[in-house]
């Protein structure tokens, strides 16, 4: 019988799923550095979760860079909609093997006027992926990873499944990926500097998770944008120096973000191409 490793290892190597990692609940109640309310626990929403299932996949950088834009709010919703199909195809395939599966939707809230009264969502994707070693925290309150930086959107399956039932044996093949020993992000404060509601921290002497997100700042500029029809924001992450999908890309110089804010159309490197391209794409299809 395909153990569900095996099962997303072969989609893995058909790049079909990137990214994907293991974290036993129990996870969450140990946890001291990113400690969040036993309300958001996983057996807070599945109560038989033994097992979370983490799943991931990258935002497209060129796509990101456009924001906002019509192009970046359909990518946004493809992703989502992506991964919600793959965490029901996981369940499904453990649920005919009898082992009891949820999978849990990629957003978990009825639009932005719910996150105006309540910013956030029943259970927390980031710090699933946290705890199934698939990235760090950023300042910007989202996970960094070493290829895509925070460039990546997650989902999570709940299973009453144990990780030998699931085929991952953490003494050999199948291992669970180890947590991050080094922080990824290394405080360059460009996302709380590029920030269009100043919603992160941009103080050095307030460390993350002490220098909170203001989420009402930032849930008022998905609502503005959302308005517009070009939700959501994701400046924060375009912005993000981290990952090794801005080599691939060609996308190093980081200094173009600054130069689009201030109306520079020439930054001495070709690159005022890129902007023109953003701007060219943003004009068309928002209200």
């Amino acid at each position: 019988m395909k153990t569900l490793y095996q099962f997303l290892l072969e989609k893995q190597k058909n790049h079909l799923l990137p990214v994907f990692g293991f974290a036993e609940t129990k996870l969450w109640e140990l946890e001291k550095k990113y400690p969040i309310h036993p309300d958001f626990f996983p057996e807070n929403i599945f109560p038989l979760a033994k097992t979370a299932i983490v799943i991931g996949v990258p935002v497209n950088l060129p796509i990101l860079e456009t924001t906002p834009s019509v192009y970046y709010n359909e990518h946004y919703k493809t992703l989502n909609a992506f991964l919600d199909h793959q965490a029901l195809e996981i369940s499904l395939f453990l649920n005919e093997e009898n082992m009891p599966s949820m999978p849990v939707s990629r957003d978990g809230y009825a639009g932005i006027s719910a996150l105006l009264k309540n910013p956030v969502a029943a259970f927390s994707h980031k710090h699933a992926a946290y705890h199934a070693g698939l990235g760090t925290f950023g300042r910007n309150n989202v996970i960094l990873t070493k290829k895509y930086g925070p460039r990546i959107r997650f989902t999570t399956v709940l299973t009453a499944a144990a990780l030998d039932e699931l085929g991952v044996d953490q003494s050999g093949v199948g291992q669970i990926p180890a947590q991050p020993e080094m922080e990824l992000c290394i405080e360059c404060l460009l996302c709380a500097r590029l920030c269009p509601k100043g919603a992160i921290c941009g103080d050095k002497e307030i460390p993350y998770p002490q220098s909170k997100i203001d989420k009402q700042k930032c849930t008022a500029q998905s609502e503005y944008l959302a308005n517009r029809g070009i939700s959501p924001c994701g400046v924060c992450i375009k912005v993000c120096p981290i990952g090794e999908d801005r080599k691939a890309f060609g996308r190093t110089n980081i200094r173009i973000y600054d130069d689009e804010n201030e109306n520079i159309t020439k930054t001495g490197m070709d690159e005022s191409k890129w902007i023109r391209s953003w701007n060219h794409i943003r004009k068309y299809g928002k209200k």
